[in-house]
Formats: C-alpha cells, sequence, structure tokens
C-alpha cells in the first residue's frame, strides 16, 4: 500500500499501519511467551510467519520500549552470528500467594512462565488473612522492585468460593477459613484488574489441567479433601472451569450424604473421620481409610451421575493419604453409571499455588500484550 501524504507534503503512515505493527509485536510476546529459552529475530520470524524486516522492526522498538533485551549470541549453529531475544527484566515479575490454615505459599514468576523464587510462611494470625496478605505482598515487592523488576499482578488462593461477578469472598458460615480476603480491591499495592482472587480447589482444578493428572482429559473432576470440614470439587467440561452463577459451583460439603441433618452433612461427614495430611510417624487405621475412601467415593459417584467426567482427580492434603485412592476407585467402580478412572493429583498439595501462579501471569500478560496495540 503506498504512502499517504499531508497537508504541506509530509508522509503519513497508512491507517492500518498501527495495526500491523501491534498484531507483530503481539505475535513475537506470543511466540516467545511458547518458547523456553530467547529466540533469535530469524527464528521469530520462522516461527511467526512474519517477514523479517517486520519482525526487526518490532523487535527493534520493543527493545527500545525495554520489553525485549539482548541476552547474546547464539552458540554452536553455522552461519552469521545471531543475537538471542528474550523477556527484559523490567517486564517485570508476577506473585500467586496461597492463604490456608496452617500456611502461606507464596511463588515469584517472571511472565514468560519461568519460577524465580518459592517460599513458605506463618499462617495468619487469628485467621485475619487481609493483614498477612499485605505483610507478605509488601516484602515481595519491596524485594523485587529493589532489583528494577516491578510486581505486574498477583493472584490469591483462598479456601473461600469467590463470586465471578464481583470478585469478592461469598460469606458461608460453615467455610473452612471464613475471615478471609473480602474482594480484590483489598490487595493493596496493586491495581484491583491486576488481581485474581480464586477459590484454592479452582485453581488446584486448573493446575491439575493445565500440568498434572487430567492434562489430556479435557472434562474432569477434581476432588478435593482437606483437613476439618474442608472438601471441595472442581469441575472442568471440554477445558473451561465451572464457577456457577455466584462462584458456587463444586461445594460438595452441602451435599445431603452421611449422618446427621444439617445442610454441611456430608462436610461434616468427612470431618468425623479425623484424617490429616499425611506425616511419616502417623498410620491411620485400615477401617477408617475404608469408610472415608467409601464416603467419598459416593460423592464422587454423584458428580458422575450428574456430569459424567472422563477422569475423577482426588487431591488437597488428606486426598493424597497413602491407601485412601482405592476405596474410592472401588466406590466409584461399584456404583458409577460407567467406569470412571480415578487418579490422585500430580501436583500434591501446591496444587493451587500453581493454578495461581499460572492465573497471575495470563493476567500480565494479556496487559502487556494489549498494552502493545
Amino acid at each position: 500500500m503506498a504512502e499517504e501524504t499531508e497537508p504541506g507534503g509530509g508522509r503519513a503512515t497508512s491507517p492500518h499501519s498501527g495495526l500491523r505493527r501491534a498484531t507483530t509485536e503481539r505475535a513475537v510476546l506470543d511466540c516467545l511467551a511458547a518458547e523456553d529459552g530467547p529466540l533469535t529475530r530469524a527464528e521469530l520470524a520462522r516461527r511467526t510467519a512474519i517477514s523479517p524486516p517486520a519482525i526487526s522492526e518490532a523487535v527493534r522498538r520493543l527493545e527500545a520500549d525495554q520489553v525485549l533485551v539482548s541476552v547474546g549470541p547464539r552458540s554452536g549453529v553455522p552461519g552469521a552470528v545471531a543475537t538471542l531475544y528474550d523477556l527484559a527484566p523490567g517486564a517485570g515479575v508476577v506473585v500467586a500467594v496461597e492463604i490456608n490454615r496452617s500456611v502461606v505459599r507464596t511463588a515469584v514468576g517472571d511472565l514468560a512462565g519461568h519460577v524465580l523464587e518459592r517460599d513458605e510462611h506463618r499462617p495468619p494470625d487469628d485467621g485475619l488473612v487481609a493483614p498477612r496478605l499485605d505483610e507478605v505482598l509488601t516484602t515481595l515487592r519491596t524485594r523485587w522492585e529493589g532489583e528494577g523488576r516491578p510486581l505486574r499482578a498477583v493472584a490469591v488462593s483462598i479456601a473461600n468460593p469467590v463470586d465471578p461477578a464481583t470478585g469478592r469472598v461469598v460469606e458461608l458460615r460453615e467455610s473452612a477459613f471464613p475471615a478471609g480476603v473480602v474482594g480484590t480491591d483489598d490487595v493493596r499495592g496493586v491495581p484491583p484488574d491486576m488481581v485474581v482472587l480464586d477459590n484454592d480447589v479452582n485453581f488446584a482444578a486448573l493446575a491439575e489441567r493445565d500440568h498434572g493428572a487430567a492434562v489430556d482429559t479435557p472434562t474432569f473432576a477434581y476432588l478435593y479433601v482437606g483437613e476439618r470440614h474442608s472438601v471441595g470439587l472442581g469441575l472442568v467440561i471440554d477445558g473451561v472451569l465451572v464457577r456457577g452463577a455466584r462462584g458456587l459451583a463444586g461445594e460438595i460439603g452441602y451435599l445431603p450424604l452421611g449422618e446427621g441433618t444439617g445442610r454441611f452433612r456430608f462436610g461434616e461427614t468427612v470431618a468425623g473421620f479425623g484424617l490429616s495430611a499425611p506425616a511419616a510417624e502417623e498410620t491411620v487405621a485400615a477401617d477408617v481409610l475404608e469408610r472415608a475412601g467409601r464416603t467419598l467415593g459416593e460423592a464422587a459417584v454423584a458428580v458422575c451421575a450428574c456430569v459424567d467426567p472422563g477422569l475423577l482427580v482426588l487431591g488437597g492434603p488428606v486426598g493424597l493419604l497413602p491407601g485412601l485412592l482405592p476405596h474410592v476407585e472401588a466406590t466409584v467402580a461399584e456404583l458409577a453409571p460407567r467406569r470412571v478412572p480415578v487418579a490422585t493429583g500430580a501436583l500434591g498439595e501446591t496444587a493451587p499455588l500453581w493454578g495461581a501462579l499460572a492465573a497471575a501471569r495470563r493476567r500480565a500478560w494479556d496487559a502487556l500484550v494489549s498494552g502493545r496495540g
């Protein structure tokens, strides 16, 4: 397309040139995000199917804006020396925070998907989440910004349902952790639109979908079993997490299973077994494991009858107890309409943390890419 001429004889770019530049820059960034390591301009051109001159110009602009940085020559290949490019440190970092009764876990990653650090901190005092969260985030933000790597997005995993329409915790008196963060705007130091707040079971299910036991199964149910009466379900159908109208999908503690007449009957029944996270010096009586596995299996069968998952994933600190899985499997095999495989989660207790870190990275990446337009 020929260049237009401005009044007075100056050149004007095509009205579509800005869109082309933004599209090329986004393709470069997306390509780098998909790779485990830096790329040369020639490699970017081949992978994006965009002309080398357009790629070179996009890289020049991104480098000038301190989004990309050259990291040295490509070694060990024939031909002219080519410069490798990767995200610049100034592109920033993202943080995931997992909060539960026993621990606060944090992970810091860059926008390319690399984990830079992981740590554990003391749990909130008296269940007061917001002050502890602010303390942990302030420490992380100060340290990383001091290294020239600003905090771009935060994801908080909490043991409460979150309303997807408002981004605020749904108050339930039976919650295992009632004094939680109440909304994304309570996370200080980060714009609310750069905060992801979600239920820990949802984050765990997404992590197992992307990198764990369900990576090849688009429709599955993640059955989370924690200590006390902490039970929940993450339901993924055709690759999409089901949240429900108010974020309450998967609150299976309210299933009318087990003894009692209260509205949280299943959750209280599971708590009655007194199971806790695995410990090397402790053993669980075989009859307790059998009864707990039967009860959990019956809940899983109810899920199977409603949504027909291709896989049931058993997770959470109690769900990973050795010897529990066979009893859940046996109950599902006996009672479900069709046989459904049951597996333990591949990511262990920290699945919510990794799900949250991925969500924070996606939020920051979307902002970075859209900002280039």
